[in-house]
């Protein structure tokens, strides 16, 4: 008699070949290397636009200070002009927003172009300064003639 030897596919299957279940460390070495190379790449990226959103809030406040700073001055009388141009003052919030900064005006007050400069401790900024210029309109003569 003849036996005739009977096996299943599934029992051949799992007999040469056993089933794989989870991740190799090559696996995660490969996945780890992808992620490193991804956060090495974008993580400096993600610090420099945060300097330039630092950057930028900084200037608008400087340019915000140097509008008023203008319109306080173009507000005086003629004879205050002088004492605000020797010294211009800043506001408390500038002091305390734009780290050692310093307010510098020329021109002249008795009317003509006046020019403030503002500068801060920022990469360019204390070599450039943002500047306004206004023109002041000149101080009228009173006489005895022009008075109604």
């Amino acid at each position: 008699m003849h036996a005739i030897a009977h096996f299943s596919s599934r029992s051949c299957r799992g007999a040469s070949a056993p089933s794989r279940r989870g991740f190799s460390s090559l696996d995660v070495m490969a996945a780890l290397a992808v992620l490193l190379v991804i956060l090495g790449s974008t993580v400096p990226l993600f610090v420099r636009h945060l300097r330039l959103l630092a950057d930028s809030r900084q200037e608008r406040m400087a340019l915000g200070e140097l509008a008023n700073q203008m319109e306080r001055l173009a507000s005086l009388p003629v004879g205050e002009r002088a004492a605000f141009l020797a010294a211009p003052p800043l506001s408390p919030l500038a002091v305390a927003r734009l780290p050692g900064a310093a307010l510098v005006a020329e021109g002249d007050p008795a009317g003509g172009r006046v020019v403030l400069r503002l500068s801060w401790q920022s990469v360019g900024r204390a070599t450039h300064p943002l500047a306004v210029a206004v023109w002041l309109p000149a101080a009228a003569a009173t006489t005895a003639e022009e008075a109604p």
